[in-house]
């Protein structure tokens, strides 16, 4: 049975790469009808908090994935990760270095270049009675693997054949002095101990695998699968980091992305979709294959992420946005009354996100907003002023059962062609009155969700507002 686990240290908040990458997981996990093991690494005892990682499992929450075993944590199983260090001392894939910090150190700075140091293997020829001597002596020593001669490989299941020299890889410590354990060995230690098949990850992680495979092969363990997943970049094709904007998954709740688009978002960065539409994700799972990994870098893309986002906006059932919506607008304008469900249905056609979305029904609930300048100056002032009372006149003699879309354009292009003017310098002037802006969903369908006395009302205030001017 497939086994997967997403495994984030709890330093930080759950960022896009790491939301990637336990989606990615999870997929493969529902594709197989596998198992998603969630692991907290929460060995950096002065960085990890509890609430950073409760943080995670709200990110993880928020975006519907989740877990079938765990959460673990890998503080709690340090015995387990020395009990295989102390398995490979014996049996000889690894050996006890007594060489001090200090030592080290001095041996680096004399090479011509120290940044290229590498730990030479001075302790590796020390014999196993003298190191047990010195050991039961006192003297302090970290324990290395024993790095194997030749090359170290393996089928990358996303980037395909990965192979690593092994000369050019230290023999890694696996047991500090204070006989905690490395990240390497507590790594193989849970995948193991957890029975994990596959561990896909970003490819910050590739320089880690040859070492952790070094390790398994110590312990005549066959490695598990390995995948690493490309970068996300940054508009400016640089690895994405805060200076790209808001890498945290949980802060874009607040920013108004719906979870559905967020997994859609994250998912088109790992595989092709080739869909316009925000799948759900079943469907995501679907169609979803390991194999097909994207094996370059992908961009990340907030306008892209902002249309996935107003698909998602425009296609929800009404009841549902209206619920998200709400609060929303109560927020930003808490003495309005909450428009209704016409103006709404209206105005998520366009809206990208909730805040927008709420922001757009403004109008809807109140008449004291501003006119966008740009499209002041582009009005046609002398023709609003002597045409204008004469279509308030026009839409006012509409009957109230009657005002629809339909009958709110037949009135006001038959008003065009009795003044001789085109219908266009009634709808633009139309449109700012009513929204303040010069973009807006038809204008028709803009009088009827606003309804008669107040579309008369705004329309009035536009009115009075330029021959006031």
């Amino acid at each position: 049975m497939v086994k997967v686990r997403f495994a984030p240290s709890p330093t930080g908040y759950l960022h896009i790469g790491g939301a990637r990458t336990a989606l990615i997981n999870w997929l493969h996990a529902k594709k197989t009808g596998g198992k998603f093991v969630l692991r907290v690494e929460d060995t950096d005892e002065e960085r990890s908090t509890p609430e950073m990682t409760q943080a995670i499992l709200d990110g993880l929450s928020w975006l519907g994935i989740t877990w079938d075993e765990g959460p673990h944590f890998q503080s709690h199983n340090k015995r387990i990760h020395q009990d295989l260090s102390y398995k490979m001392l014996a049996n000889g894939t690894a050996y006890r270095c007594f060489c001090s910090k200090e030592e080290l150190e001095r041996r680096k700075n004399e090479l011509a270049k120290p940044e290229e140091w590498r730990y030479d293997g001075k302790c590796r020829g020390i014999s196993k009675e003298e190191s047990d001597r010195r050991a039961l002596a006192g003297e302090f020593f970290v324990i290395r693997c024993r790095i194997p001669d030749g090359r170290i490989e393996w089928d990358d299941v996303v980037k395909g054949k990965i192979s690593f020299d092994a000369s050019q890889i230290e023999d890694l410590v696996l047991l500090r002095s204070d006989a905690s354990p490395t990240y390497n060995l507590s790594v193989v230690a849970d995948d193991y101990s957890m029975g994990i098949t596959h561990i896909i990850r970003g490819e910050d992680h590739i320089s880690n695998t040859p070492k952790q495979i070094a390790i398994y092969k110590a312990l005549g363990i066959d490695p598990p699968l390995f995948g690493h997943l490309p970068l996300i970049l940054g508009p400016d094709k640089k690895k994405l980091s805060k200076r790209h904007g808001t890498t945290s998954v949980i802060a874009y709740k607040d920013e108004g992305i719906l979870p559905l688009a967020m997994f859609n978002f994250l998912a088109s960065m790992g595989a092709s979709l080739d869909e316009d539409r925000c799948l759900t994700r079943e469907e995501i799972v679907e169609r979803f294959e390991l194999q097909k990994l994207k094996k370059s870098p992908s961009v990340f893309d907030r306008e892209r992420l902002n249309f996935i986002n107003g698909k998602l906006i425009g296609g929800m059932p009404l009841d549902e946005i209206r619920e998200l919506a709400a609060p929303a607008f109560k927020k930003l304008y808490p003495f309005l009354p909450f428009p209704d469900d016409k103006a709404v249905n209206l105005m998520r056609s366009r809206a990208r996100n909730v805040p927008e979305l709420a922001t757009a029904l403004y109008p809807f609930a109140a008449d004291d907003f501003y006119y966008d300048e740009k499209t002041l100056t582009k009005l046609n002032v002398e023709s609003v002023k002597k045409n204008f009372l004469g279509l308030i006149y026009k839409l006012s003699s509409i009957e109230d059962p009657s005002w629809n879309a339909a009958e709110i354009e037949k009135a006001l292009r038959a008003y065009a062609e009795e003044r001789g003017i085109h219908a266009k310098e009634l709808i633009h002037p139309s449109r700012l009155f009513l929204t303040g802006k010069g973009e807006s969903p038809s204008i028709f369908d803009l009088f009827e969700a606003m309804g008669k006395q107040a579309s008369l009302k705004r329309l009035e205030r536009g009115l009075n507002f330029l021959n006031a001017g």
